[in-house]
């Protein structure tokens, strides 16, 4: 039985640029107006056996395509949800996280998983960004029943080691304050290692091409729902042919299990 899905299809672009997460200087950095207190740490809310999901994306252009993406597999997947997802899209967690709108938004809202995606980080990897903005962004979802799942992006073409960087950026930020990580820089290595003649990057070398989007969706559904994107079925209307897909739902199910993304 086919999940029915209510898409939000307008999606609010709350800067000109998209942005990206990957810097070099330490130039508008966004200011927190809402205090943080560190002992606010809540346990990961579970929702992967809700009969209904409530999916809110904030991210920056990285996560472009990937409402679409995920609608998708949700659409062909054998078990009935009722799933929803919205998407707003800013540069940065930290320049967006006085956003009024999106604060009221996630607390109006009975989100089941809030997917987080633009914490800032050098490339160079010798600075270090702020990490509170998103962590209150965690304390956030948490505050109202939401799973938080941080989305480190995949690593630019050519900087394969950029990923592990990234995602260890990610895991301190969930030892600090609670939540999951997608592992979706890792499981781009590991796919590339074994197909590197995939074009997974936009002509950018940035970007994700939609082939690369459909690798990361397959790692975010099996860490919203907890199923393993090895059992998917083909999906016709999603890149790659049948050998593709199946290359990348076993990848992302090995890269989970071997980085688990939610300590429940």
């Amino acid at each position: 039985m086919r999940k029915h899905l209510v898409i939000m299809a307008t999606l609010f672009l709350l800067s000109a640029c998209g942005g990206t997460s990957r810097l070099e200087d330490t130039s508008n950095l966004g200011s927190i107006s809402e205090p943080i207190n560190p002992s606010e740490n809540l346990a990961i809310p579970d929702n992967r056996n809700k009969l209904s999901y409530q999916i809110l994306i904030i991210g920056n252009s990285h996560v472009s395509g990937i409402q679409s993406l995920l609608t998708t597999i949700f659409e062909n997947n054998n078990e009935a949800k009722n799933v929803t997802i919205e998407t707003r899209k800013g540069q940065f967690l930290d320049t967006i996280v006085n956003d009024g709108n999106i604060t009221e938004l996630i607390n109006n809202q009975k989100w089941t998983h809030v997917i987080l995606q633009g914490q800032k980080y050098s490339q160079s990897q010798m600075r270090l960004y702020p990490t509170d903005a998103t962590i209150l962004w965690i304390q956030r979802a948490k505050a109202v029943g939401a799973t938080p799942i941080l989305f480190p992006e995949h690593p630019p073409f050519g900087k394969l080691k950029e990923a592990e960087y990234v995602h260890n950026i990610h895991k301190e930020m969930a030892t600090e304050q609670s939540s999951c990580v997608a592992p979706v820089g890792l499981t781009w290595n590991s796919t590339l290692s074994i197909l590197p003649s995939l074009k997974l990057h936009s002509p950018d070398g940035n970007h994700a091409s939609t082939l690369g989007a459909t690798l990361t969706s397959f790692v975010l559904y099996e860490t919203i729902t907890g199923e393993s994107a090895d059992l998917l079925p083909f999906i016709d209307t999603l890149q790659g042919d049948e050998t593709t897909q199946a290359l990348f739902g076993q990848i992302a199910s090995e890269t989970i299990t071997n980085n688990l993304p939610c300590q429940f």
